[in-house]
């Protein structure tokens, strides 16, 4: 009984700081260094509240479609948050939608740029704290992940795939339309910069367009030698 009246009573105490700290960053300007908060969740929720708005506040770093990073935005974005990643592993991803390009137009203008922000924001959904979501071509997306282990990394991006894969759209012509996309995935090594890191996800794509199956996230170990 003791215990349950302990455990109830620190509950309380936590949701009551997390509670003082929402009541705080409504009223402040998050982007000031120099607050101080009650709880250990906000100082995570504060963490990304300060980086979005640092970008957001520059319209050089975002893309003007789907609202994220791009390209500036990208390399901005992990600059700053190299730190957060020193002890964990690092994955890019390139994710491409499939059968949607510069050169092959199938659909509107309204219609393309309401896929790409349907993608951009499904993608947005698995964002954590450390990683950065960018769309950095017109039919591709950047994903930098950063996680305790390789194994959940390539679990998490493949299960943005997923996620994507469940997108579906109807057309003026009432067509229903399924969006899935094909990625290339590596872990990125500390000796690397992130632009090889990118170059080498790029290439990976490049070469699982040869297998003729799409819908998957390659690595190099699923490519023939």
């Amino acid at each position: 009984m003791g215990m349950l009246l302990f455990i109830t009573f620190w509950y309380k105490i936590r949701l009551n700081n997390i509670y003082k700290d929402i009541l705080l960053l409504s009223s402040i300007d998050t982007r000031k260094k120099d607050i101080n908060t009650f709880s250990q969740e906000i100082e995570a929720i504060l963490s990304r509240i300060k980086r979005k708005t640092q970008i957001s506040d520059n319209p050089a770093m975002i893309d003007s479609i789907t609202e994220i990073n791009n390209n500036k935005g990208m390399a901005q974005a992990y600059l700053e948050s190299k730190s957060l990643k020193d002890n964990n592993f690092t994955s890019v991803t390139i994710l491409e939608i499939n059968n949607f390009s510069k050169s092959k137009r199938l659909f509107s203008q309204e219609f393309t740029q309401e896929i790409l922000k349907k993608v951009a924001y499904t993608i947005s959904l698995h964002e954590q704290i450390t990683d950065i979501i960018a769309r950095t071509d017109y039919n591709q997306f950047t994903l930098i992940f950063s996680r305790s282990s390789k194994e959940q990394l390539f679990k998490d991006v493949d299960l943005v795939r997923q996620s994507i894969s469940e997108i579906e759209l109807t057309t003026q012509k009432e067509e229903t339309i399924k969006v899935t996309v094909t990625g290339g995935f590596i872990i990125k090594t500390n000796n690397s910069s992130l632009e090889d890191s990118i170059r080498k996800a790029k290439k990976l794509l490049e070469d699982a367009k040869y297998i003729n199956e799409t819908n998957k996230v390659f690595q190099i170990k699923d490519l023939p030698q």
